[in-house]
């Protein structure tokens, strides 16, 4: 059986699938009551949004904490993973909790929900932009990794002309598989090792 594995870095815990309630917007943002129509100025609609989201984070919550106590433990937290179809290890759920729990009782109360939840949504449009620029770098469009020919295409065009033979060095560096090319995990790889 196949287990998704959370980084020792705990910046990313799970992957997209794990969370894929977030796009159920039925589920996370239950339909208003029959409110009569009123005149709102932005202020108000933004009010009303984050009460909204506010709203969809208690559901979720609520969701996790089967047995109502106001908590998620190790247990309700692999249970639901499991159920969403991901298994993550009993390791590395205690991980998690252990990373976000802010009082130490090993569970995770509203707020340590939240901020979880949180950092998954930067992670996640980091990896966005990340799978963005991989995508400049691909000489065919949608073939899933980096040629010395793309990186070479794609410096040129920034300014940065470099030979064939430096493009295949500077990718032989970060290639983990020696296919003489790049794909989105050595790309991570590479981008997170670069200085900043």
């Amino acid at each position: 059986m196949a287990t998704a594995m959370v980084p020792k870095s705990s910046k990313k815990f799970f992957s997209a699938k794990t969370f894929r309630f977030i796009i159920f917007p039925s589920f996370l943002c239950p339909s208003p009551k029959n409110k009569a129509p009123s005149v709102t100025t932005t202020r108000d609609q933004d009010d009303d949004i984050l009460d909204r989201k506010e709203e969809a984070m208690r559901h979720v919550f609520d969701h996790f904490d089967v047995d109502k106590d106001g908590k998620i433990s190790c247990e309700e937290l692999m249970d639901y993973l499991a159920s969403a179809g991901e298994s993550v290890t009993r390791n590395g759920a205690e991980r998690v909790i252990r990373d976000f729990d802010s009082d130490g009782d090993d569970l995770l109360e509203y707020g340590d929900f939240v901020r979880l939840l949180e950092q998954r949504d930067r992670d996640e449009s980091s990896d966005d932009v990340l799978r963005s620029a991989f995508q400049m770098f691909e000489v065919t469009k949608g073939c899933g990794y980096i040629t010395p020919k793309g990186l070479q295409q794609m410096l040129r065009q920034l300014g940065d002309c470099k030979s064939h033979q430096e493009c295949a060095a500077m990718i032989r560096v970060f290639d983990l598989d020696g296919n003489g090319s790049l794909d989105f995990h050595e790309f991570q790889q590479m981008m997170m090792s670069s200085p900043s």
